[in-house]
């Protein structure tokens, strides 16, 4: 996604370039009681950069907001895949079959075997 950006910030460039070489004649802006004269590329120009700041001004309030949300959320993330692993490992401990112990067996020939008597 970052290549198409790229593509399209150079075809505006390129553009703007061929748009300032063509536009050459000077005008006069007033402002109040100020005056500016400067060709009508450049003055184009620096109005649209004048309003690419002011845009990205108006949308980085919201865009840092929204990065410590996903900070946030990654944290917590974090926690909760920590804990579901500690659960499945106590889960997994409780499910495991008891260990029987096996009583000794006595063999028939040595049960039948009467003991000695004196």
């Amino acid at each position: 996604m970052a290549t198409v950006y790229l593509i399209v910030g150079l075809i505006i460039a390129v553009l703007a370039v061929i748009f300032a070489l063509q536009n050459v004649v000077p005008v006069t802006i007033s402002f109040f009681t100020w005056e500016i004269t400067g060709s009508l590329s450049l003055v184009l120009l620096v109005t649209l950069a004048i309003g690419a700041i002011i845009g990205l001004l108006v949308i980085a309030p919201a865009a840092v907001k929204n990065k410590l949300r996903a900070s946030s959320h990654s944290k917590r993330i974090g926690l909760l895949e920590k804990e579901l692993d500690e659960h499945k490992a106590k889960t997994s401990e409780v499910e495991k079959p008891p260990v029987q112990i096996e009583e000794p067996k006595i063999e028939a020939a040595e049960a039948s075997e009467t003991p000695p008597t004196e």
